[in-house]
């Protein structure tokens, strides 16, 4: 496969089983058509990461899903077109600046599979707009994102999601620093009302957990999914990422900032060491959320191998 999924994993068995909370309708007979780039977010956008090849690949890019009390009864076609005021709507309120390959001289071609018209097949719930492209492309120094609409559905009796309609992937090559890391050792904080929780599971010093993979949304930047101390995941910071300043201090180490665009109480935190060390491949974090009900997280992710 090309092309590796950014942020959400395990597409089909999510969208089948109903896990999509963007279009999460599930059991309304409603018969609606949606995009839902993630099975776990609302957002519309999602970033791909990719591997240097020269072959051409198809890759599966925004799915499209019947939100429905059963699967489909029939093939379903739905009609995209592109949409390019949505990217810029991203562009603008993200302050990014991707390019959608075929509107500007000198981006990377690619073909647009079956023109465009996705099916969602008899029997299932999800269907997804293919595109065929050459990895090698899109090495360059701009950054390329796909944006397409749902225009139509050819069958009668289904209706248009007016919210969730679009879908957003962009295309980004792996930066130096993404793969599979160690996960641990940590250290997870959490207070209710100023005071330290006692007795709190979630809480406390870890030696490890599950693998963390660190995945390119950008030059120097890295999705990153915080877990809890006993290992399940942390609600209501979705979007978490690490952004390396390329800077190296005197230690050779490079400074490392953690951000969030959902929850601007996210940061460093004060006085702790925030760092990737090139010599190790290991990132030293410490940060904290939340005021009140503040969330002081701690940990260090050791490079392991590269991402399947």
């Amino acid at each position: 496969m090309l092309m590796i999924l950014a942020i959400a994993g395990c597409q089909d068995k999510d969208f089948e089983d109903y896990k999509i909370q963007s279009v999460d309708n599930h059991g309304k007979d409603q018969n609606m058509v949606s995009t839902a780039v993630t099975a776990t977010s609302n957002s519309e956008f999602i970033a791909y990461s990719v591997d240097a090849s020269t072959e051409e690949a198809e890759v599966q890019i925004i799915p499209v899903v019947l939100t429905a009390k059963d699967p489909a009864s029939q093939d379903i076609h739905v009609k995209f077109v592109p949409a390019p005021d949505s990217l810029e709507s991203y562009n603008a309120a993200n302050e990014t600046a991707y390019i959608m390959p075929g509107t500007v001289d000198g981006t990377p071609s690619f073909t647009l599979v079956d023109d465009g018209v996705v099916t969602i097949p008899k029997g299932s719930s999800v269907g997804y707009l293919k595109i065929r492209v050459v990895s090698n492309d899109f090495f360059a120094d701009d950054q390329y994102a796909f944006a397409y609409r749902i225009e139509s559905v050819q069958e009668p009796g289904y209706t248009i999601s007016g919210n969730h309609n679009f879908g957003i992937a962009a295309v980004i090559p792996k930066n130096d620093f993404d793969g599979v890391y160690a996960f641990g050792p940590g250290r997870v904080e959490r207070y209710t009302g100023g005071v330290l929780n006692s007795g709190d599971p979630l809480m406390g010093d870890f030696e490890s957990l599950d693998d963390a993979d660190l995945v390119t949304t950008g030059k120097f930047t890295l999705a990153f999914s915080p877990l809890w101390a006993d290992g399940g995941g942390v609600g209501g910071i979705d979007g978490t990422y690490i952004q390396i300043i390329p800077t190296p201090g005197s230690d050779g180490k490079f400074p490392v900032e953690m951000h969030i665009l959902t929850n601007p109480t996210l940061a460093n935190t004060p006085g702790e060491e925030n760092s990737y060390d090139p010599a190790t491949r290991t990132f030293t974090l410490a940060f904290d959320w939340g005021t009140a009900n503040r969330r002081v997280y701690k940990t260090k992710l050791v490079y392991k191998g590269p991402r399947p």
